[in-house]
């Protein structure tokens, strides 16, 4: 399986230390595009795998990226290997709708948690002690501290995830981006 961060690499994409590039689909000054199994960018919202990552990349059909991954990387792709694809012009409606559901929680998810890590972030800075001396410690600190570690895991673990995975990390995670809605909303007002 070649990664997107394969991919990238191949086609041109410098990282730095972090695995963020910056993103080519968007005016992109400073590293927003996370990379490692799958890519997302959180400036503009892009995510998906390799191949989404190649024919992006490549302005190439899906299938035609597929191909260039698998002569680029050294994967053989045989005749018994393309039949057993699954035809999904014939995947019935119900499971599509189903699928697309999963696919707009979990970016939903993502752009939520990002948005409130980078709230913890910046009250993490705002909000710290100035020194520690008999001084009580401002509340959005704390959160701040508390938070900012699960926020990343979380956020690493849907970027990290396949389509496959979105149910399940919906009820691992779902009661958690369901706080985080909430705080952010307590924010905003």
């Amino acid at each position: 399986m070649v990664t997107a961060r394969q991919a990238a690499e191949r086609y041109g994409l410098k990282m730095n230390h972090s695995g963020l590039a910056c993103c080519p689909f968007h005016d992109d000054e400073n590293p927003s595009m996370k990379l490692d199994d799958r890519y997302f960018c959180f400036g503009c919202g892009v995510t998906g795998d390799a191949v989404d990552l190649t024919a992006r990349l490549l302005g190439l059909p899906p299938k035609d990226a597929a191909l260039r991954l698998a002569a680029d990387f050294g994967i053989e792709v045989s005749e018994n290997a393309r039949k057993q694809k699954r035809d999904w012009s014939k995947m019935s409606h119900t499971k599509k709708t189903k699928d697309r559901q999963k696919e707009v929680w979990a970016k939903y998810a993502i752009r939520l948690l990002t948005v409130y890590l980078w709230q913890l972030r910046d009250n993490e800075k705002k909000y710290a002690p100035k020194c520690t001396d008999n001084e009580d410690w401002h509340p959005l600190f704390c959160e701040a501290l508390d938070k900012r570690i699960f926020i990343e895991y979380v956020l690493d673990e849907l970027l990290a995830a396949g389509e496959s995975d979105h149910d399940k990390l919906r009820r691992v995670f779902g009661k958690e981006v369901e706080r985080v809605e909430k705080r952010l909303e307590r924010y905003a007002a």
